[in-house]
């Protein structure tokens, strides 16, 4: 009975041991597959890091040359501008600026001359409309009252049927008597249909001091008075048109 309990105990002795050999050798081979499995994905991880920093680097890289590139183009192209002005040439761009600049200068000298040259009309036309607008005041100032018109510049007229009519009096030359100073002027205007003559002098005898001549219809004549005076005139053709200029 010894024996076989012996045996008994040495065959389960050995079954255990067998057993617990086994065991270990599963969980040595899962524990092995596992680190093996970690290992691969954290190897995977650095691989991927290390080709991340590469592309990284080769970007910074591409994006250097291409600055330096762009850094030595413009320093080129500075170089050869500053070689071409100092050998007196320049660049296309160069002399499309000149050309702007000439042409934005001569654009801005014609605006200004047209402004100028608008800016005098207007004033001629306002100086004109004025000294259109006092000989008209003038003219009809003598007409309606007979009197004396004193103005440095003045107008009579040689009214219309003064040529036929004997007996226009002071209505002959409207106004028939003006008034103006040294240097001051006179214009007579033929309105009539007849022709006319402004001549100085008295009882229809000239003294030779002014003459017009023969003044034709819708013609003119001036004088400028130098001398203070009184200065009587008439009308050769029709002699009963009379008037007088009176300087001081």
């Amino acid at each position: 009975m010894t024996t076989k309990l012996l045996a008994s105990i040495a065959v389960f002795a050995l079954l255990a041991g067998v057993v617990s050999t086994s065991m270990m050798q599963s969980v040595y081979a899962a524990d092995y597959g596992m680190n093996d499995n970690a290992k691969a994905a954290a190897d995977k991880k650095t691989a991927d890091k290390k080709l991340a920093d590469l592309k990284a680097a080769e970007k910074i890289t591409a994006a250097k040359k291409a600055s330096d590139k762009k850094l030595a183009d413009l320093k080129a192209a500075e170089k050869k501008a500053a070689d071409l002005k100092a050998a007196g040439m320049k660049t296309p761009d160069m002399k499309a600026a000149d050309a702007k600049k000439a042409a934005d200068a001569k654009k801005a000298e014609g605006a200004k001359k047209a402004a100028d040259a608008k800016k005098a009309a207007d004033a001629k036309k306002a100086a004109d409309a004025k000294k259109a607008a006092e000989t008209k005041k003038d003219s009809a100032s003598g007409q309606a009252t007979g009197k004396t018109t004193s103005s440095n510049a003045v107008t009579v007229e040689m009214a219309k049927g003064s040529s036929s009519n004997t007996s226009c009096a002071d209505k002959c030359y409207t106004p028939s008597t003006v008034q103006t100073k040294i240097g001051g002027t006179v214009t007579w205007k033929n309105v009539d249909t007849a022709a006319h003559t402004v001549t100085s002098g008295k009882g229809a005898v000239s003294d030779g001091i002014f003459d017009s001549g023969m003044i034709m219809a819708g013609s003119s004549f001036n004088y400028k008075f130098d001398k203070v005076g009184t200065y009587d005139y008439y009308c050769m053709v029709h002699p009963w048109m009379k008037g007088t200029v009176t300087v001081s």
